[in-house]
């Protein structure tokens, strides 16, 4: 039976091939280095896309100033909210104004005639309305960017030129936390 000493020299000489030269096991070192590196990307790339998706927008000041009357009449000014939907049925054209009634067409499809049929529509309502100059484009989530980009160009050759773009989601929790909204 071997004593304890000389299992040690035993195990001590079938590791001295491994350690001999100042050879180190690179495995250990190798997987400590990828635990490293798969942290700290983790907290960087958490910190820098914070700092690149935040925006610290500055709004200008209001300024609030009483109305003041100088040609002694005042003027009669309709404001038209202008709006076109486009889904993957089609398109959607509505306006509202002061007081004339709502105003609503539906357009099947988003082929080249639907946009001609859009394009006219919307000069209907540049011919009732000349003062009218912004319209709002509301696509659906799962409608082509082609599509939206099309529809933005009839808008603007029916004379819109102020035009908003924004989502369904958007209009729909902005409608919502109006009071009295539903």
């Amino acid at each position: 039976m071997a004593s304890r000493f000389h299992k040690l020299r035993a195990r001590q000489q079938e590791r001295e091939p491994l350690t001999a030269h100042g050879r180190i096991n690179l495995v250990p070192l190798v997987d400590i280095l990828t635990s490293i590196v798969f942290f700290s990307l983790l907290t960087y790339t958490g910190a820098v896309m914070t700092n690149l998706t935040a925006f610290d927008l500055a709004l200008p000041p209001v300024v609030v100033t009483a109305n003041t009357n100088t040609s002694g009449a005042q003027k009669d000014t309709v404001t038209l909210i202008l709006a076109v939907g486009i889904g993957q049925k089609g398109l959607t054209v509505a306006h509202s104004n002061g007081g004339a009634p709502p105003f609503q067409r539906n357009i099947a499809g988003l082929t080249a005639e639907s946009l001609d049929t859009l394009e006219a529509t919307l000069k209907n309502v540049k011919q009732q309305f000349p003062d009218a100059d912004a319209a709002m484009v509301v696509p659906d989530d799962d409608v082509a960017y082609d599509d939206i980009v099309h529809v933005l160009e009839r808008v603007k050759l029916a004379n819109f030129r102020k035009l908003s773009l924004t989502s369904a989601a958007r209009s729909m929790q902005v409608a919502s936390a109006t009071p009295g909204g539903r």
